[in-house]
This record gives structure tokens, sequence and C-alpha cells, in this order.
């Protein structure tokens, strides 16, 4: 054998028919959990039932499972970076009212805005 030479893997039915009526339980589950308020855990809810369905597509209907493994460190890698980018985003978005509070708050301790409204200007 050649070091070119590629090597076909067949998957069986059964396999496939697992994961369609796994994806499908997923979805029926994302149903569900639309209808309960878990308040701001319900977009981690989502998220982790998506990545898990993702999951499965990839490795199973797009073969990545039983392809050369530096594609799936490739796919790995841009996830983790894709999940800290969006962690990133969410800190800066639910800090941000804080930090303009603090410095809102400085301001106003170092020049009231009744000074500046009180002052004509000619």
């Amino acid at each position: 054998m050649s070091n070119n030479e590629h090597h076909i893997h067949i998957t069986p039915l059964k396999t496939y028919l697992v994961i369609y009526f796994t994806l499908l339980l997923m979805t029926l589950i994302t149903l569900i959990s639309v209808q309960f308020d878990f308040g701001s855990f319900n977009i981690v809810i989502a998220m982790i039932i998506a990545s898990f369905k993702a999951t499965l597509v990839l490795l199973f209907f797009m073969h990545l499972l039983y392809d050369n493994k530096i594609n799936l460190a490739f796919l790995v890698a841009s996830v983790v970076f894709l999940a800290v980018f969006i962690v990133i985003t969410a800190v800066d978005t639910n800090y941000r009212n804080t930090l303009y509070d603090i410095r809102a708050k400085v301001v106003e301790e170092q020049a009231p805005a009744e000074n500046f409204r009180n002052k004509k200007s000619y």
C-alpha cells in the first residue's frame, strides 16, 4: 500500500438511523426547553443542544470521525476560538453598564451637571 491511498469507510445504515433519531430527540428536547423560562441560562441550554447536534452531524454525516485527524483538530480549534470570542463579547455586553455607571459617577463628583446648566453663554 502506498501512502497516497485513501481508505474508504462505509458507515452502516443502523448508525445513520441511530444518529437521525438522536437528532430528532434533541430537536424535541429543544422544543420542550423553549416552554420553560430558565432566565439567562436559556441561551446556554440552546447552545449546548445545538453544539451536540452539530457535533453529531459533523462526525457521522460529514465523516469527520473517520477522516484525517488534522481536519478534526482544525474544527475543534475553530470552535474553541469561536467560543472564546462569544464569551468575551458576552462579558463585555453584560458588564458595560456597570463600567459606564462608574465613569458617570466619577464625572458627576468632579463636575456636577447643574453648574453647567446655570451658566449663560455670551
